[in-house]
């Protein structure tokens, strides 16, 4: 029989050296700083050797412990994927962007709940950053490449960007030319603070000062204001284009869009291989391409 230290001291070691923080395991691992710190030491007392050099707050492998930790990790992960192969219940963690989860990817679940019946998608949404969400999450969808070590990142769907307002809106103040924004009420977020600046600078309308500013918590709350004919908001391809197609909005000035970075998955780099994380990712950038053929083609044009 293998003699093997304590599971819970090696998780603790790795959520701490791959993060460089015991504040930061304890956060991922749902547990308090001492008990990482107590787990640590345990698992240092029964290898013999010191793993972390601690200098106040801050921690930094010995090269004892980075060598371990390169042999660890991989080895978690092997177990996680053994134990997933044998399951015939697979279940996905998905992290997205609430407007995107809401407007893009909930409609096109059904089509991979028909392909892979036996995974179950459990999605949560949120604008943090990476390196700040739990290990535990497999797939997170962003809007930007962001530089995180020890992720893989690719790019699922193109964005275009464009003023967007209800029909009726404009009954009462058309948009013959751009400079007739100036009497509509401008929608914005502080997700995407710069977005009328932004499209405005493009359009060499940058001096265009709306009527009224109303700023509101989300994206998908500019987009209902906007259908309910409460002003115009900055509109993103993939958002917008069934309330486009089904005329709920308009776009008034088609022919200047701006190209965004678009939207990226991003898996940790031992789990981009995962038989279901591969399954999904795989799922997800060709709705993305199928998207992109069809719609970005057409508001490009």
């Amino acid at each position: 029989m293998h003699k093997l230290p304590p599971l819970n001291s090696i998780r603790a070691f790795e959520a701490a050296g791959r993060l460089r923080s015991f504040s930061k395991a304890a956060d991922e691992l749902f547990v308090t700083h001492s008990a990482v710190s107590h787990q640590i030491k345990a698992l240092e007392s029964w290898l013999g050797i010191i793993l972390f050099h601690r200098r106040g707050k801050t921690i930094e492998l010995t090269d004892q412990g980075r060598l371990y930790l390169d042999t660890v990790s991989p080895a978690l992960a092997a177990i996680a994927m053994a134990s997933r192969t044998v399951s015939t219940h697979e279940v996905i963690k998905v992290n997205a962007l609430p407007t995107f989860t809401m407007r893009w990817l909930f409609p096109r679940l059904a089509r991979f709940r028909e392909l892979f019946p036996n995974i179950d998608v459990q999605i949560s949404t949120g604008l943090e950053p990476v390196s700040r969400l739990p290990a535990n999450i497999d797939v997170v969808i962003r809007r930007e490449p962001q530089e995180t070590v020890g992720f893989h990142k690719v790019r699922v769907l193109s964005e275009i960007a464009f003023p967007v307002c209800a029909p009726s809106l404009l009954e009462r103040y058309p948009l013959n030319d751009i400079a007739d924004l100036s009497q509509h009420t401008f929608l914005h977020c502080p997700a995407r603070p710069s977005a009328w600046a932004d499209w405005l600078a493009i359009a060499h309308h940058s001096r265009v000062v709306p009527a009224q500013s109303i700023e509101l918590e989300h994206l998908y709350f500019c987009l209902q204001a906007a259908v309910d004919g409460l002003g115009c908001t900055v509109g993103y391809s993939p958002l917008v284009w069934p309330d486009l197609k089904s005329g709920r909005l308009i776009a008034p000035f088609p022919e200047i869009g701006m190209h965004t970075p678009g939207y990226f998955l991003i898996t940790r780099n031992e789990r981009q291989h995962d038989p279901v994380v591969k399954a999904f990712c795989d799922w997800l950038i060709d709705e993305g391409n199928s998207f992109d053929q069809k719609i970005i083609k057409k508001l490009s044009a």
